[in-house]
């Protein structure tokens, strides 16, 4: 290891990563409660929720999908700091009935648009298109959707997050309408 290791970090950047690092624990806990929040609005308002005129197929997120699978790995221990048990993290993907209506959800969607999540504010991106833009062929072979949407929730106020996702799921709706 010593003839391939090479220690580029720079002092300021660990730094900010140790003082950035001192509330995750707290951090994490809002980002997976305000995610849960936004699945169970989102869920309810699904085909897979039992609302068979949805415009919105599917939530992918680990406490509907694959959840043995999960369960399996996730941290159930009782936290000795805060009393909690782990969540279902922040990050959850759609799948639509159109891809009109994929794009205009993404569209209405009021959160910053981009490709990296674990920030402490909310991002969306078009999944599949960002991913396999030059292979979608490939991906739906798989079943993979060219218009999933991806979301990584954040840490903003969780009605402003449930307002932002029902304009988004109207937009959707209108489309659908159309």
């Amino acid at each position: 290891m010593n003839k391939n290791f090479e220690d580029l970090y720079f002092d300021e950047d660990a730094a900010y990563m140790e003082v950035n690092s001192r509330d995750f624990k707290r951090r994490l806990r809002v980002m997976d409660a305000n995610a849960e929040t936004v699945c169970e609005f989102l869920r309810t308002r699904s085909i897979a929720g039992c609302m068979p005129t949805a415009v919105l197929k599917e939530v992918f997120y680990p406490k509907y999908i694959t959840r043995d699978n999960y369960d399996a790995y996730r941290k159930t221990g009782v936290d000795p700091e805060d009393g909690k048990v782990g969540g279902f993290g922040g990050l959850f993907s759609l799948t639509f009935t159109s891809m009109a209506a994929s794009m205009a959800f993404y569209d209405a969607l009021r959160c910053f648009k981009g490709g990296s999540f674990g920030t402490n504010f909310t991002l969306a991106c078009p999944y599949t298109i960002i991913s396999h833009f030059k292979e979608l062929d490939w991906a739906n072979q798989y079943d993979v959707e060219a218009g999933i949407v991806r979301v990584g929730v954040g840490m903003e106020e969780p009605a402003t997050l449930l307002s932002w996702m029902k304009a988004a799921l109207d937009a959707a709706e209108a489309v659908k309408s159309d």
